[in-house]
């Protein structure tokens, strides 16, 4: 094969073109400070790439589920609690009015202590979260309870849960319906469970009888409060626990997205150095390489 200055030529400028594209690509790497910047690069790291960036984003979702999961279980605690110390105070009211010693206004002031415990009861079932009823079921948008024209408090929620995606393919019922108040049954107003009790209560104090035998049915509604309140702290129990399991998962994911994706950059500064003097020692031996002209062959 024949060597002639246009062989040495074209092939010195091919390498210099290598060694100067080999430090544009070690420039980019560190002005942006990751290892690849198109999928030629490096196809698997790419892909990689995507794969832990898609799933540091959805756990960052469920991460907002479970936060206001946490709030909404949060405030249906506390409404449980008022609800509960209502009822003990509607209890302490019935057992007063056994008192025989009592006056007619002094018992007439009694019902109507309980009768606005009842509202007070009503008021706090509407409890709302964010703009949304806790205690309506899957119907969030509406009050739960409603009183009608004749003074009886009707549940209208929805029997459904209110299920979120807390983790992949993992639901969580952060809910309690309305419906739920109910463990003595139902009146012929259409009353449930606690409501219908206080009212029974109500009905025989006005009738001038003996409320003692309702509160059976009263420490049946407030065991049932205690019943749910523990299903809700058992809830707050596993949302925290999963909190802190979507913390750790992203937490790996993100020292593995680094390890995939960021470069490392004192290995990257040595390797562009070195790159920059192999790109300068190829200057300095084609300058001499292509040294010869034609005057040179002229004299």
């Amino acid at each position: 094969m024949r060597i002639t200055n246009k062989v040495l030529s074209k092939n010195f400028l091919n390498n210099v073109r290598v060694n100067l594209e080999e430090m544009q690509k070690l420039q980019n790497q560190l002005s942006s400070g990751h290892e690849v910047q198109k999928p030629s690069d490096d196809p698997f790291k790419v892909a990689r790439t995507m794969e832990l960036k898609a799933s540091i984003a959805a756990n960052e979702r469920y991460k907002k589920n479970i936060e206001e999961g946490i709030g909404w279980l949060d405030t249906v605690d506390v409404a449980l609690s008022q609800i509960g110390d209502a009822l003990q105070t509607v209890r302490e009211k019935v057992i007063q009015s056994g008192n025989g010693g009592y006056t007619e206004t002094e018992m007439h002031a009694l019902k109507k202590h309980i009768e606005q415990l009842k509202d007070q009861i009503m008021q706090i079932g509407n409890t709302s979260y964010d703009g949304r009823y806790i205690f309506g079921g899957d119907n969030t948008t509406e009050p739960p309870f409603v009183k009608d024209a004749n003074g009886n408090i009707q549940y209208k929620g929805s029997k459904d849960g209110l299920k979120k995606e807390m983790s992949f393919g993992v639901y969580i019922d952060v809910s309690v319906k309305g419906s739920d108040f109910n463990e003595t049954g139902s009146n012929s107003q259409g009353e449930v469970g606690l409501f219908k009790v206080i009212t029974d209560i109500v009905n025989k104090l006005n009738n001038n009888q003996s409320a003692a035998d309702e509160l059976g049915n009263l420490d049946k509604e407030m065991d049932n409060i205690l019943k749910i309140r523990a299903e809700v702290g058992a809830k707050q129990k596993r949302l925290e626990d999963m909190m802190q399991k979507n913390d750790m998962e992203t937490f790996n994911m993100t020292q593995l997205l680094a390890k995939t994706y960021d470069i490392d950059i004192a290995q990257k500064v040595m390797e562009y150095k070195v790159m920059e003097s192999v790109y300068q020692a190829s200057l300095q031996t084609g300058a001499k390489i292509l040294q010869p002209s034609l005057l040179d062959f002229l004299r």
